[in-house]
């Protein structure tokens, strides 16, 4: 019996390294996606939704973190546009947990839709602090990485879920 245990968890194992593979990184995909417990017994359909799950963790806890770095920073600019990315990583909150549920529910175009639409509102909140006014280094620029590098992740399993035409 041990074998056979062995042999559902290399498949596992397979199933996120090809996913993994097909990222633009492949080892924090492996790290996202090799350590989550929910990733050792699922599908692909299953590691889409972990990665939403994952992005919504980590857009929650960068939402948690914007009023400190807001009440830290004296700079108007910088204040301006921090409240332009709590705007753009709370509706960005909505879309992956809106991905997540599309997912749930087979609805894989509009699960595309979802992480789309999010992807335009981090990429909002990343490009700000390169217009109107000096250029400038995001404070949360990781967590903005953090949120790409997972909707590629979403993606890339729910394009194999996609029938091609």
């Amino acid at each position: 019996m041990g074998n056979l245990n062995s042999l559902f968890v290399f498949a596992d194992v397979a199933l996120i390294k090809s996913i993994c593979k097909q990222s633009q990184d492949y080892d924090f995909c492996m790290r996202s996606l090799g350590t989550d417990p929910r990733s050792e017994t699922t599908d692909v359909r299953g590691l889409a939704m972990v990665s939403a799950s994952l992005a919504v963790i980590q857009i929650q806890d960068t939402l948690g973190r914007i009023p400190d770095i807001i009440k830290q920073t004296t700079d108007p600019v910088a204040v301006r546009r921090l409240g332009v990315c709590e705007n753009d990583y709370d509706g960005l909150l909505g879309n992956f947990q809106n991905a997540f549920r599309a997912t749930s529910n087979n609805a894989f175009q509009d699960t595309v839709k979802f992480v789309r639409d999010g992807e335009k509102q981090v990429a909002d909140c990343h490009n700000i602090f390169r217009k109107d006014g000096p250029f400038a280094t995001s404070p949360i620029e990781g967590d903005d990485v953090k949120v790409f590098k997972l909707a590629e992740l979403v993606l890339i399993a729910i394009y194999r879920l996609i029938p091609k035409i």
